[in-house]
């Protein structure tokens, strides 16, 4: 249209040159007119191209609210599975030899997250674990059958909840930002544990002394300490409910017998400094009416005493820049303590008196120098007597190797196979008990019965896809 516009008036202007003189006026005065009507034209052109413009404007903008809404709007899902072979091991007290050569399981986790709103968060996570060919029967033991590892243990293939929580977070953009969440907690494969899992972010808690599936609320206030990368998270739930939905006197989910009495939590974990580099956490965790035996009857129970655990644990990534191999390689070291309270009438832990068990954990993860992304780790864990953490979600089917009342070796390799999406792993753990293995009779006396096993080895090879 400019050109246009620009040819016309080189037009009007080469016949203006060569009029005859005594039409110079008439001329002008086409001329004038002809400009005037040119720059009426460009000025009606010129409110189209803005009003287009704006109309593109108001279109793009819809599209981003589009956009937004889409991305919002939805649940985004991923896929976690694993198939794994292994071979068990056990050494009895009595001299026997229990054996389990050929193990397979299999285990999905379908993931799901959705922001419906700024600093709105859902995250969810639905889990079958199974056993090929699995045929199990309930326990008859009330306590085997509560949530804390609904599906952290192999069962069959039944969908289960494994995480369902939302959290929100206030003053995101200060150093002091405030996040409330309620819900199934992310509550396994925590900080440490998840090396030798494959997974590059860990859970909530410290895997040291919390490594079990709960329903909990919590509220986070970040930058508590002043140093960089730390916070602070209070952490209230219930692992055990003494309701009995199935009650015929009238009165469903309520406790009429008023036997058992609700088991509540308390957790206090801590970020308390961490650079990218050093990494230093630490959790109080205080557990009410926790478990124990009746001491007149025997019959173990709830409402038994309380129980404290604590755990500090430093993880340094990346041990010397000027050396690849230790510039790619982790360590970590922990400790961390239990103590059992018993109330009057009651024992935890087979004693009348407090209990105290404590724990070493160290770590070495390094390039396996073979393949690009892979990792050799080495751990070992030493327990005391009466060290008993609550980590029987722990992903090993022998038991919590953390919770070893004695000395763990574990070595495992991660291997990348396409990418980060098809991975195996070859894991070999090896716990030497000194007393009860703590795999199920946390309220038990931790002397070894003649049926206890002294050893236990596992052996795993795993495939695992995550898309």
């Amino acid at each position: 249209m400019k050109r246009i516009i620009t040819l016309s008036a080189i037009a009007v202007f080469a016949t203006a040159i060569y009029a005859d003189d005594n039409n110079t006026t008439s001329a002008q005065a086409q001329i004038d007119a002809l400009k005037a009507q040119l720059e009426q034209l460009q000025k009606t052109q010129d409110a189209k191209i803005a009003k287009l413009e704006k109309k593109q404007k108001q279109t793009q903008r819809t599209l981003t609210k589009v956009k937004i809404h889409d991305a919002y709007d939805n649940i985004k899902w991923n896929i976690d599975y694993r198939t794994a072979y292994e071979y068990l091991d056990y050494k009895l007290k009595d001299g026997r030899t229990i054996l389990n050569p050929s193990l397979f399981t299999n285990r999905l986790w379908l993931g799901m997250a959705a922001s419906p709103a700024k600093d709105l968060i859902f995250k969810g996570q639905l889990a079958a674990y199974s056993t090929w060919g699995g045929n199990h029967l309930p326990a008859n033991d009330p306590f085997q059958n509560v949530n804390w590892r609904e599906s952290s243990k192999p069962d069959n293939t039944t969908i289960k909840v494994r995480q369902a929580y939302f959290t929100y977070t206030f003053n995101k953009s200060t150093s002091h930002s405030i996040t409330i969440s309620a819900g199934r907690r992310p509550s396994t494969d925590g900080f440490l544990a998840n090396h030798r899992e494959g997974n590059e972010e860990p859970g909530s808690p410290l895997a040291h002394i919390t490594n079990m599936e709960v329903d909990a609320a919590m509220i986070k206030i970040g930058n508590s300490f002043g140093l960089e990368g730390s916070y602070i998270k209070f952490v209230a739930g219930r692992s055990y409910d003494s309701i009995n939905q199935y009650s015929y006197t009238g009165a469903p989910y309520t406790d009429i017998k008023a036997l058992d009495k609700d088991v509540d939590f308390f957790v206090v974990p801590m970020a308390i400094y961490n650079d990218g580099q050093f990494n230093l956490m630490a959790q109080y965790t205080y557990i009410y009416d926790f478990m124990g035996t009746n001491d007149a009857t025997g019959i173990p129970t709830t409402g038994a005493g309380d129980k404290h655990m604590g755990a500090l644990s430093l993880e340094v990534n990346g041990l010397d820049e000027d050396i690849d191999f230790l510039d790619e390689s982790t360590f970590f070291i922990s400790s961390a303590f239990t103590t059992t309270v018993p109330k009057s009438g009651y024992r935890m832990q087979g004693s009348k008196n407090n209990q105290s068990g404590y724990s070493f954990w160290t770590g070495f993860i390094m390039p396996d120098l073979i393949t690009d992304d892979g990792q050799i780790g080495f751990e070992y864990n030493y327990g005391s007597k009466y060290w008993a953490p609550m980590t029987w979600a722990e992903d090993t089917v022998s038991g919590s190797k953390i919770a070893t009342r004695g000395s763990a070796y574990e070595a495992y390799w991660n291997l990348p196979i396409v990418g980060k999406n098809l991975t195996a792993q070859l894991r070999y753990t090896y716990m030497d008990y000194k007393y009860k293995s703590n795999i199920d009779e946390f309220w038990a006396k931790p002397d070894l019965g003649p049926t206890d096993p002294t050893s236990t080895q596992d052996l795993r090879l795993s495939l695992r896809y995550r898309y």
